[in-house]
């Protein structure tokens, strides 16, 4: 039987979740507008005098954020195959329901409800997870930057 007050807590703690991944939104927003501010101005400085530019710095930039993106696609894409094979699993399930010649009986369409409310929770915890696993490698190499150029 599902419990409504496990079910909320669930739903609860998975929107606490949904809060912590936009702050960690808003802190990368905020990093990488203090990075490319600073790399701007690096920019500018190696144009000016080409000899002095900090091209070890420069040339960070594209490499980190290949890696920080695939580190994020393949933290997305192993969850969100997950997700799909247990979205098959239930259309399986409700395809095996339609296809039983009868409708279903008062017991059967209770356990339906019980499983697809479930169901929609763990997907629910599953989305917001999901967003939370990509912007993580993406959030640390931006912050990282913005701590790390403070000083350079």
């Amino acid at each position: 039987m599902l419990d409504p007050f496990a079910f909320y807590s669930r739903l609860a703690s998975a929107a606490v979740g949904i809060a912590g991944t936009t702050l960690r939104a808003s802190e990368t927003l905020d990093a990488s507008r203090e990075v490319i501010a600073r790399r701007v101005e690096m920019m500018g400085e190696a144009a000016r005098s080409p000899l002095d530019g900090n091209y070890a710095e420069l040339g960070r930039m594209m490499p980190e954020k290949i890696d920080a993106f695939a580190r994020a696609g393949a933290a997305v894409a192993e969850d969100w195959w997950a997700l799909q094979s247990a979205c098959m699993a239930e259309m399986q399930h409700m395809g095996a329901i339609v296809l039983q010649g009868r409708p279903p009986s008062i017991t059967e369409l209770l356990a339906l409800w019980q499983r697809n409310a479930a169901f929609g929770l763990r997907i629910f915890e599953r989305a917001t997870a999901i967003n939370d696993k990509g912007l993580r490698p993406i959030h640390a190499t931006a912050t990282a930057n913005a701590k790390r150029l403070k000083h350079v």
